[in-house]
C-alpha cells in the first residue's frame, strides 16, 4: 500500500511540474513565422526603393511582385537550443541555423543578370555576408531573442537580420529585372545603320601617260612593247576648308556628343535622368560613378548600399540643376572610392554608414 502511494505522488509531481514548466519558445511555429515576417518586411523596404532609380521602377519593383517573388524562397530555423531563459519565463535567449532555400531556376535567373550587370555572382556575394551555401541554399548560424507578453499568441523576435534581408533583396532584385533587361537585349539586337564615318576630300596625284597603242597577235598574246614611265606631276597640296578640318578640338566634342551614360536614355522619363542624358559630363560621371560603386560593392556591400541609397535621394533631388547632380555624383564617387580603398588617407568608412 505505501509502495502504491509512493508511485502515485511519484506521477502526480511529474504532471505538476510539465504544468509549471516555461513553453519552448525558440522553437515553436509562431516563432518562425514571427521570424520569416521580418525578413520578408525589410527585403520588401530594400527592393522597393530601388524604383526610384529605374524607369518604369515602380512597375518592376511593385510590392505585390515583391511578395510574389519572396514566396517562392523557403526560410526555415534548424538545430534550435535554448540558451537561457529568465525567471518568469518571458524572454528566452536561443540559437539555431538559419536556411534560406532558393528554386534552382530562379538562382540561374539571378546569376544571369548579375554577369550582365557585372556583379559578383549570388554565392560569392553570399559568402561576403558569411553564408555559408550547398548548391542552392544558404546557411548561416544566429542568435535570437524570444520575448512573449501576456494575452499576446505571438512572439517577438530580435535577432540580427541585415545580412539575411540584403541576400534576399539581391535575389529579388535579379529576378524582377530580369524581364527589363531581356528586353533591352531584344532591341540591342535589332538590325541598325551604322553612322557613316566623317571622310575628309582626298586629293589623288594626277599623272600623265602617253597613250601607245596596244598590240595583240592573233593568238591573243600581247606582244612586248616599250611602255613610257609615267612622269608624276607635283602638285601643291590642297588645303582644307575650315568645316573639314578635323582639330583635336573637335575630336573630343565629338566623342562628348557620344557620350551615354551607364542607363538607356531611350526609356529615361524622369528630370534629373533626362539632364544627364542630355550633358556629357554628367553622362560622363555617371558611368565612373557606376564603375566606381561596383569595386565598392564587391568589397562592403551593406556599406556600398548605404551609399547608394543617399547617392540616389541627393541626386534626384537636384531635379535638372547640372551642377547640384555633378556635387552628388562626386560625393557619392568619394565615398566608393573610401570603400575599395579603406587604407586611402582621409577615409573613415564607419563614418559613411547612414
Amino acid at each position: 500500500m505505501k509502495k502504491n502511494t509512493l508511485t502515485a505522488l511519484f506521477f502526480i509531481s511529474l504532471l505538476v511540474s510539465a504544468c509549471n514548466s516555461p513553453i519552448e519558445y525558440c522553437s515553436i511555429s509562431e516563432t518562425e513565422q514571427a521570424l520569416d515576417n521580418i525578413l520578408t518586411e525589410q527585403a520588401i523596404q530594400l527592393t522597393s526603393v530601388k524604383k526610384n532609380d529605374y524607369y518604369d521602377g515602380a512597375n518592376i519593383f511593385g510590392t505585390i511582385k515583391i511578395k510574389a517573388t519572396l514566396a517562392q524562397v523557403r526560410i526555415n530555423l534548424e538545430n534550435i537550443k535554448k540558451v537561457k531563459q529568465d525567471i518568469d519565463g518571458h524572454k528566452s535567449s536561443c540559437s539555431a541555423q538559419l536556411k534560406i532555400t532558393v528554386p534552382p531556376p530562379m538562382l540561374t535567373d539571378v546569376d544571369l543578370v548579375r554577369d550582365t550587370q557585372h556583379q559578383l555572382r549570388i554565392i560569392p556575394y553570399a559568402k561576403q555576408l558569411q553564408f555559408d551555401n550547398g548548391n542552392n541554399v544558404f546557411v548561416q548560424n544566429i542568435d535570437y531573442s524570444v520575448l512573449t507578453t501576456k494575452g499576446l499568441k505571438t512572439p517577438t523576435v530580435e535577432f540580427v537580420s541585415a545580412p539575411f534581408a540584403h541576400l534576399l533583396d539581391e535575389i529579388v532584385t535579379a529576378v524582377l529585372l530580369k524581364p527589363t533587361l531581356e528586353l533591352k537585349a531584344a532591341g540591342a539586337s535589332a538590325v541598325t545603320v551604322p553612322p557613316k564615318p566623317l571622310i575628309t576630300e582626298a586629293v589623288s596625284p594626277q599623272v600623265n601617260i602617253e597613250q601607245t597603242p596596244t598590240i595583240i597577235n592573233k593568238d591573243h598574246v600581247k606582244l612586248n612593247i616599250d611602255l613610257p614611265v609615267a612622269k608624276p606631276v607635283e602638285l601643291e597640296p590642297k588645303k582644307l576648308t575650315a568645316p573639314q578640318a578635323i582639330t583635336k578640338t573637335a575630336t573630343v566634342e565629338l566623342l562628348a556628343k557620344q557620350s551615354t551614360p551607364s542607363f538607356n536614355c531611350s526609356i529615361a522619363t524622369k528630370p534629373t535622368d533626362i539632364t544627364i542624358c542630355n550633358t556629357a559630363d554628367l553622362a560622363h560621371l555617371d558611368n565612373e560613378n557606376m564603375q566606381l560603386y561596383k569595386n565598392a560593392k564587391a568589397i562592403d556591400p551593406v556599406i556600398t548600399k548605404d551609399i547608394w541609397l543617399a547617392s540616389i535621394k541627393a541626386k534626384y533631388a537636384c531635379k535638372t540643376t547640372i551642377g547640384c547632380i555633378a556635387n552628388a555624383y562626386k560625393k557619392s564617387m568619394r565615398d566608393y572610392d573610401c570603400v575599395a580603398n579603406k587604407e586611402k588617407a582621409g577615409c573613415n568608412v564607419d563614418v559613411l554608414k547612414h
